[in-house]
């Protein structure tokens, strides 16, 4: 299986880490949008964009209010600063940034400056006008763009503890980063990055907070963030993964978000630690909704999960909400799912295949999730099973669920045989380890008897194991319980469990040896 992962680790001098229906318009030939749900979503975005969080912006009331230059801020207009996105502005910006003490406080009148890069200094805060867009660039507002698109510094660089609220950053055709920060603590709130080589490039710089922000049309949406938080922030139609980890990317709080329509991966997590996915939607993301491998002590709760696997078709591995290879410590819970096509006028593929993909780990947990949203009847598909996995009360689920290491009721199924028939149920045990000294299960059985009429009920032990060879099972004496019907020699109805190598499928058939039609109920525990 071929591993897409995010770049490698940190640079050495990183700061290190504390421990609608449519498609959003681009040139490809993917669908524009049309008057909908989208539509009335990107107007009430852009309808509530000058919320003051932290600055002291103009009230709302006319245009002039909105636009005009709050008392005591730096206004970045003068020579050499073209606001029309015709001249170069970025040495009559930079001039005017520098010449700014740090912590001064920077005002970007409404227009578009074209820039080779913008570098803030030390605790400035930039501000403007509302740039906000859901697709493509914003329309009116303070929009600092790439000049061109060879440049491969970012558009804006942000100094330690510096603030921007409500500008647009734009790339140039995805050949430069949006935004990146230059030190601990930046803060981004309500931010527009779009069309760079990645909307918010982290550089494995820690302490960054992004709230509120649209993250859109970039070639990956968030890279390599350390000790940081993304809150109620929409991260949408990215060519690439929306959120990017890489080796060292740790620490990290994603809180609410919504990651939608990026044509790689919705998450992407590799070797990266302690991370934490509370709420949001994660909905038709080309890829795996969330992938996580080789990662630890993480944890993806409560969101709700939809449509991924958009552009899977063919790719299994690809094809579900959540794969997890080799993780440790990973944690899934209160995890929603549902499936469709990958557009709401019921066009395109429909996915995803299964909830979730298992290639190994160890104390892996799967608890209380709706995994019922898939197209086939697999929720959990597994080609190495994992460790010390806990597996319980997921809807939609099937096979072994434990609570605690105690297992729990792991099937049941009702057989009609009719005379001298033979029926069959099968059990997803999830795998056998080599050198399993065994589990043992109770079948429990029930039934009518036919020529009575009264209820019998009888149980077995199953033990299961694997030594070096394929998993066997052995099945200890039929004893009844009440009447005499199933269990014994004499017994009408006969019970042959077999199992395959892997230890994956349990079967368990019964067979009616009797000339009258019964029912049997069978219970796995």
């Amino acid at each position: 299986m071929t591993r897409t992962a995010p770049p490698a680790g940190p640079p050495a001098d990183a700061v290190a880490p504390g421990g609608g229906s449519g498609r959003p318009p681009v040139e490809d030939g993917r669908r524009a949008p049309g008057v909908g749900r989208r539509g009335f979503v990107t107007g009430a975005l852009l309808a509530g964009t000058a919320a003051a969080a932290g600055f002291a912006v103009a009230p709302r009331g006319d245009s002039e209010e909105r636009t005009a230059a709050p008392a005591g801020a730096n206004v970045l207009t003068g020579p050499g600063v073209d606001p029309s996105g015709n001249g170069d502005s970025t040495a009559g910006l930079q001039g005017l940034v520098d010449a700014a003490p740090e912590g001064a406080w920077l005002w970007l009148p409404a227009g578009v400056y074209l820039v080779d890069g913008l570098v803030l200094r030390r605790g400035q805060m930039l501000t403007g006008p509302s740039g906000r867009s859901y697709t493509g660039s914003a329309s009116d507002g303070a929009r600092l763009r790439a000049r061109t698109a060879e440049q491969t510094a970012p558009v804006l660089v942000v100094g330690e503890l510096g603030r921007v609220a409500d500008v647009s950053v734009e790339g140039r055709d995805q050949g430069q980063p949006a935004v990146r920060p230059a030190g601990i603590g930046v803060v981004l709130d309500r931010v527009t990055m779009v069309g760079g080589s990645v909307g918010f490039d982290a550089a494995y710089v820690s302490g960054s907070v992004l709230s509120e922000c649209q993250v859109h049309e970039n070639g990956v949406g968030l890279k390599d963030l350390v000790d940081s938080i993304v809150q109620a922030t929409v991260i949408n139609a990215n060519g690439g993964d929306g959120i990017s980890l890489g080796p060292g990317a740790n620490d990290n709080c994603f809180v609410g978000n919504k990651i939608e329509w990026n044509d790689g991966h919705g998450i992407n997590a590799l070797q990266a630690l302690h991370n934490v996915v509370l709420g949001g939607i994660i909905d038709r993301n080309g890829r795996v909704g969330a992938r996580f491998v080789e990662c630890q002590h993480t944890s993806l709760v409560g969101a709700v999960l939809r449509r991924n696997g958009r552009l899977a078709e063919g790719t299994p591995e690809d094809d579900c909400h959540v794969y997890q290879q080799d993780c440790t410590g990973l944690v899934v819970s209160g995890v929603v799912t549902n499936e469709g096509r990958d557009d709401d006028d019921v066009s395109g593929y429909r996915s995803p295949a299964v909830a979730i993909r298992e290639e190994g780990g160890t104390d892996v947990g799967y608890t209380g999730n709706d995994l019922t949203g898939r197209t086939s009847d697999v929720a959990i598909a597994r080609g190495a099973a994992a460790t010390r996995a806990l597996r319980a009360l997921n809807l939609g689920g099937t096979g072994v669920q434990t609570v605690s290491g105690t297992r729990v009721r792991v099937t049941t199924a009702e057989l009609s045989l009719g005379p001298r028939a033979a029926g069959s149920v099968p059990v997803d045990l999830g795998g056998v380890p080599t050198g399993s000294l065994g589990a043992v299960y109770r079948l429990g059985l029930v039934s009518q008897d036919p020529v009575t009429g009264d209820r019998v009920a009888a149980e077995a032990a199953l033990l299961v194991f694997r030594d070096e060879g394929a998993a066997r099972v052995q099945v200890g004496a039929v004893e009844n319980r009440i009447g005499t019907v199933l269990g014994g020699p004499d017994g009408a109805l006969r019970i042959s469990p077999a199992i395959s190598g892997d230890g994956t499928v349990l079967t368990v058939d019964v067979q009616n040896t009797r000339g009258e039609a019964v029912r049997v109920g069978v219970e796995l525990s």
